[in-house]
Order: C-alpha cells, then structure tokens, then sequence
C-alpha cells in the first residue's frame, strides 16, 4: 500500500479513535494514530515483512500493527503486550476498524511465552519507554533479550523511540544482532500552548499508569520528575518555536539477527 493511501487510512481511523472528544483533547488522542506520519515513514523504511511471522512487541493501542498490515498485507502479524485492559481493550476493535488481520497475546515483554525461534522478524514501537517506566532499564534489557530469543537468525529487529542511538548501542550490544540502519524524523506536529499543556497532563497521567514497580511515593515523586521535565521542554519549545512538537525525534534502529 502506498503512503497516500496509508496517510487516508490514518484519517478514518483517526476519526473513529478520538470518538466524541473533541478540540484539544481529540487533538492529543488523535497522535497515537500514524504519529505525526512517523509510523508510515517507519514502515516504508522497513525490510519487507513478506509472508514471514512479525511479532511487535509492547504494542498497546495496535496502531502500529495496523500500519504494519496496511504496508505489509501479507505479513502473519503477531502482538504482544502486558494488558488488553482499560485503555488498550481498544486494541482488537481498532484492528477490525483499520481492517488489519493480527493476533493478540497478552503477556510480559519480558517473558515472552514463545518456546523458541518462530518469527521472521520483530518491531516495538515506542514501547521501550513504556517498559521502562514501568520495570526499569533491567526490564527493557531482558525485552530486548527476549524478543532477540524468538526472531531467527538473519531476522530483523525494528526499535522505534526517543532513545539517542548510543543508548541504543549500549541496549543491543549484548545480543547476538547487527545494526543495519539508524533514520530519526521528528512527528509532523505543531501544538500551541493549550494543547501543550492538556498533552503533558495526559503524558503525566499516563506514566503513572504505566508504572509497575511498588513504592507509592517514590512513583509520585518519578511522576512529578517526568511532568517537570515536560513542562520545560514544551516552555522551550514554545519559546524558541512558536509551537510544540511532543516525543521528537523519534530514532529508529533496525538490526539484524547474526
């Protein structure tokens, strides 16, 4: 499918995800459909998925799998993430809704429940953070061994997230992979002040949500950290553009399986 087409699928989908929001808020919910076109320009870099197995990993909403099989229609599509509960019980539905065919495995990232070497190839998209917030740098580490587990040799692994591509060496160092490619695009988004200020208040409220590990107080304290830190980007930004541009940019690594 080409990019146009891909770009009035997002449109439609856009539509029924947001439902009866509306102005700001349906502004902010609408970015987890196509990213500011950061998720078609992934997929158009990609290696062709074929007919092989893909799993995508930590895949929350399912809008990167819809991407995935409106790229790549032939593709076995295969995603995991630790709940289909609350917010990502939209998962299924939105799959139906963008006419995309995957299965749906609800697990831990971090255990991945496949005995062994199935996939063709794997992806996570912006989902490192999200394991992050909630298990720690450990539990992004033993995601990674994971999902390394499970692809074969000369299967490739697609990551997509905020992560300098240093921090990306660092994480993939240990495993038995090969850099292929490193591209980064900022989302094609400009949010003005009121729509900056309701996104970093549902960021905040997501983290915390996000957050697996116990200690109450010392997730609060995380939460006001990370709301901070959001604060003064967007105040930067802001500033020295005129506009805000959340999660930017987006790095992406693909490796190989050697």
């Amino acid at each position: 499918m080409k990019d146009r087409e891909i770009e009035g699928r997002e449109r439609i989908l856009r539509r029924w995800f947001t439902g009866n929001a509306s102005g700001v808020r349906a502004t902010v919910d609408g970015l987890d459909i196509g990213w500011g076109g950061v998720q078609c320009w992934a997929t158009s870099r990609m290696p062709p998925l074929n007919a092989g197995y893909h799993l995508d990993v930590a895949c929350g909403y399912a809008t990167f799998l819809a991407q995935l099989g409106w790229r790549f229609p032939r593709a076995r599509l295969v995603g995991v993430n630790i709940d289909f509960e609350g917010p990502h019980a939209l998962a299924r539905p939105l799959l139906e809704k963008a006419g995309v065919e995957a299965e749906l495995v609800q697990a831990d990232a971090r255990d991945l429940p496949f005995p062994g070497v199935i996939f063709d190839s794997a992806s996570c998209f912006m989902g490192l953070q999200d394991i992050e917030i909630g298990f720690g740098e450990g539990g992004v580490r033993r995601a990674l061994q994971e999902t390394a587990r499970v692809v074969r040799p000369l299967g490739t692994i697609c990551c997509l997230d905020e992560y300098p591509y240093e921090r990306y060496e660092e994480l993939l160092a240990p495993l038995s992979v090969q850099i292929l490619e490193r591209a980064e695009r900022e989302p094609d988004v400009r949010w003005d002040r009121a729509t900056a200020e309701c996104a970093v208040s549902l960021y905040c409220r997501g983290w915390l949500e996000q957050r697996k590990q116990g200690d109450p107080e010392g997730s609060q304290q995380g939460a006001t950290r990370y709301a901070e830190r959001l604060r003064r980007e967007a105040e930067r930004q802001l500033a020295t553009r005129g506009y805000y541009v959340p999660f930017a940019p987006i790095r992406m690594v693909v490796c190989q399986k050697v």
